[in-house]
C-alpha cells in the first residue's frame, strides 16, 4: 500500500512541476513575443505608415545573454580562498607598522616604569 501512495505522491510532483515549468515557458515567450509586437507596431505605425519617426535612427535591440558558471565547485572554492587571501595581504599592507612600533615601545616603556615604582616601595 504505501508503494502505491508514494507512486502516487510522486506522480503528482512530477506533474505539479511539469505544469509549473511549462507555465513559466510560457510566460516567458509571452513576454518575448509582446516586446517584438510592440517594436513591429511602433515601426509600422510611426515609420511606413506616417513620417514621425523618419529623422531618428533606429537603435538595435541587445539581445546578448551573459552566463558565467564554474565548471565545478572546486574552481569556487578556490575562488572563494583567493579572496579571502588577497583581502589578509592587504589588510597586512594598510597597517601603519612604524606607528604600531612606536605604540608598542611607549607601552612597554610606561609597564617598565609603572613595575620598577612598584620594586621601589
Amino acid at each position: 500500500m504505501g508503494g502505491r501512495i508514494h507512486g502516487f505522491l510522486g506522480g503528482v510532483l512530477l506533474t505539479s512541476a511539469f505544469t509549473y515549468y511549462t507555465g513559466q515557458y510560457f510566460q516567458k515567450n509571452q513576454q518575448v513575443i509582446s516586446h517584438h509586437l510592440k517594436t513591429s507596431n511602433n515601426i509600422i505605425n510611426n515609420r511606413i505608415l506616417s513620417d514621425k519617426d523618419i529623422s531618428t535612427e533606429i537603435v538595435p535591440v541587445d539581445s546578448r545573454i551573459n552566463y558565467t558558471s564554474r565548471p565545478n565547485i572546486a574552481e569556487t572554492s578556490k575562488d572563494i580562498w583567493n579572496d579571502e587571501i588577497i583581502k589578509m595581504v592587504n589588510w597586512i599592507y594598510s597597517i601603519n607598522w612604524y606607528q604600531w612600533m612606536i605604540d608598542a615601545d611607549k607601552t612597554v616603556h610606561n609597564l617598565k616604569d609603572k613595575v620598577s615604582t612598584a620594586e621601589k616601595k
